[in-house]
Parts: C-alpha cells; sequence; structure tokens
C-alpha cells in the first residue's frame, strides 16, 4: 500500500469518528502515529499499524497489546481500536491517550520545562526514565514474544508527564536486545543533554531493577539540593534588593545557571550588572559571558572585553584568562597573540593551572617554528 492510498484511508476513518487532525508525530516501520483532538476538542493520538498480509500473524499481538493496556497505567491508555481490510492487508486504527515523544522536548524547546529549575527538570527526567523501566518490566512479563528494542520513536511522555512507551511501535520490531536498562538510559540521557541538563546515571548495561533504584536515589538526592539551592535564594534576596554585591551576585547566579529558580538569563544579567557596580569581579566575569554568548543581553563582544578588563584590573585571574582566550581567537575582528600572551601569563602569576597548560602550549609551538 503506497502512502498517498495510506493517507488517504485515514482521512477516511478521521472524518467518520469526527476526529480532527493536529500533526504527525511520528512513522516508525509501518506504523504512524499522529496528534488529534475528539469531536468533544479533547487531546488524543491517533496509532495507525498497516499490516501487510505476510505480516497478518501480527494481529493478535496489537490486540493483546491493546488489552494489557487497561491493566496498568504503566501503559498507554487506549480508547478504542478498529480493522479495515484493504487488497493488500489491513489497516489498525487505534485511539489512544494524548503522547508526547520524549525527544520532542528538545525540538520544542522545553517549553513544559521552562518554569523548573535545574534539579526539578533533572526529578522530570529520573521519573520518566523510571516510569519506562516499570512499563518494560511490565511488557516483559506479560508478552515474553515482544521485542523491545527502545529509540526515540518509543519513548514518550503523556500529559500527566508520565514515561510511557509506544507500545504498536514495537510490535514489527526484528532486533532484540538483552538490556532494555541500558536504552533507556541512553536515550533519556541524550535527551537531557540536548536541554543542557546533566543528569548523574551512567550508561552502562544493568537490570531494570537497578535502574530503578539509581532513577530514585537521584530522585531524592536532586529534591534535597532543590530545596537547599532555595533556600540559599530565599536568604540572599533581601540582602541583594538592600544592595550587597554578594548577595546580588549570587541571586545573579541561581537565575544563572537554574538553581533555586527557573533559569533566566535576563534576570541573571541585570543582577550581574547590579554587582558590577561595585566592581564584583565574579559578576563582571559572569556577565562578560553573558554579552559574549549574548544571552540576557544584546551580544557584544567588546562589552565583555570591558567587563574583563576592569575585572583583571582587580587581579581576577579567570578574567586574565578570559581575555586571553578572548584576544587568541581574534573574536574582536583579529587575532592578538601579544595581548593574549599578556594576560595568559597575568594570569599564570595568579596561578591559574588552565592559563599555564595554555601559555606552556604557545611557547613550545613558538619554539618549534624558531
Amino acid at each position: 500500500m503506497n502512502q498517498f492510498a495510506l493517507t488517504k484511508s485515514i482521512d477516511t476513518y478521521l472524518k467518520h469518528n469526527n476526529l480532527t487532525m493536529i500533526e504527525q508525530s511520528s512513522w516508525n516501520n509501518g506504523v504512524v502515529v499522529f496528534k488529534i483532538e475528539d469531536g468533544d476538542g479533547l487531546p488524543k493520538s491517533l496509532v495507525v499499524i498497516y499490516l501487510e498480509k505476510d505480516e497478518l500473524h501480527l494481529k493478535d499481538m496489537v490486540k493483546q497489546l491493546y488489552g494489557e493496556s487497561g491493566n496498568s497505567s504503566n501503559l498507554i491508555q487506549c480508547t478504542s481500536m478498529y480493522e479495515e481490510s484493504v487488497e493488500d492487508g489491513i489497516i489498525i486504527y487505534i485511539v489512544t491517550e494524548r503522547v508526547n515523544q520524549l525527544v520532542d522536548l528538545v525540538l520544542d524547546g522545553g517549553d513544559e520545562l521552562k518554569n523548573k529549575t535545574e534539579e526539578e527538570k533533572k526529578i522530570y527526567l529520573y521519573e520518566i526514565m523510571y516510569d519506562v523501566g516499570m512499563s518494560a518490566k511490565y511488557l516483559k512479563s506479560k508478552l515474553s514474544k515482544l521485542n523491545i528494542f527502545v529509540n526515540n520513536e518509543e519513548l514518550c511522555v503523556d500529559n500527566n508527564g508520565k514515561g510511557k512507551l509506544l507500545l504498536f511501535d514495537l510490535i514489527k520490531n526484528q532486533v532484540m536486545i538483552n538490556n532494555e536498562a541500558y536504552e533507556i538510559s541512553r536515550l533519556v540521557k541524550q535527551v537531557a543533554n540536548g536541554l543542557g541538563t546533566g543528569i548523574n546515571i551512567d550508561v552502562k548495561e544493568q537490570t531494570i531493577e537497578q535502574l530503578n533504584r539509581e532513577c530514585l536515589e537521584q530522585i531524592e538526592h536532586s529534591r534535597k539540593k532543590n530545596q537547599q539551592y532555595k533556600l540559599i535564594f530565599q536568604s540572599n534576596i533581601e540582602n541583594a534588593k538592600k544592595g550587597d554585591e554578594k548577595a546580588q551576585y549570587v541571586i545573579g547566579y541561581m537565575y544563572h545557571k537554574g538553581k533555586g529558580v527557573p533559569k533566566n538569563y535576563v534576570k541573571a544579567a541585570d543582577w550581574y550588572k547590579k554587582a558590577a557596580e561595585h566592581k564584583n569581579t565574579k559578576a563582571l566575569n559572569n556577565l562578560a559571558y553573558l554579552y559574549q554568548k549574548g544571552k540576557g543581553v544584546n551580544k557584544d563582544i567588546h562589552k565583555a572585553e570591558q567587563l574583563l578588563l576592569k575585572s583583571a584590573k582587580q587581579g581576577d585571574d579567570v578574567a586574565c584568562l578570559n581575555l586571553g582566550i578572548l584576544y587568541q581567537t581574534g573574536k574582536l575582528g583579529t587575532a592578538n597573540m601579544e595581548d593574549a600572551e599578556y594576560w595568559y601569563r597575568k594570569a599564570m602569576d595568579k596561578g591559574n593551572p588552565t592559563a599555564t597548560r595554555i601559555y606552556r602550549r604557545i611557547q613550545s609551538m613558538e619554539q618549534k617554528e624558531n
């Protein structure tokens, strides 16, 4: 069955069942997933499975998966199933609760995570990993013939933020792996990296039970850290408003890194500016970074240079190092190795190990050239 004919059949099914197409979510191995709305405007998903004549034996597994969905909250909840015979096989339509692929968090900018602190984001991802692990464990106990080869298409999140496996995407899998925990942790860690959030789970071969135990430990650890960061924020915000430069830097840093509060580069820059007015070197350095990257402020390399010079003249080794990098890389227009080496030496004299390594490498290269 070609794609045009399948699309036409899907359109007819949607029309007859008063369902509205929102968008296609995925197409994987003859299984297509759509985001839809039902006649009452409620968000749903539609899974469409096309089975050719030589694949009709898989129909029983589809029915079994559909039946199991009502037995466990760890599985995607199904509301209806309809089978249509076509010339060269069958099409199975299954309406489910609305599910979103986890990878869409990265592609869509992670809207549901924007109001979370960094530790809360970690908790969200650990919980999804735990949920998906429970889903895989349940499936293995009930459907021993199902090959659970987890990839980005299978890893989903329902509207309540619960991680689930897209079961019907698995029916045609010919590849069987022996370690679902490895695949689950690998994929979630990729998503975390895409969001700029580091999670403390090693990608390794282990049992689902071991992975889940590790997830629960990390959830508890992140909850404690999140509470500590919130207390630090609360203990500094009033002093920051009164003009205390150290407290202003701390508040700026917490907004910058999403510690205790959701990450907000604009607010971070505002608080860094207040602390920088008091010549706080850490605030000057971090504000320079924001200007270099254009985060929370308009990108301005010359402004970043000015801020670093103010900090370096107070003897800050990190500012000296960053000036060396700025001049060496030519971000101001052209590279200036003389100025770069000057500031690397300044940072090196103050004991900065990174500056020491860079300066010695430059010296070694210059000696080889001579």
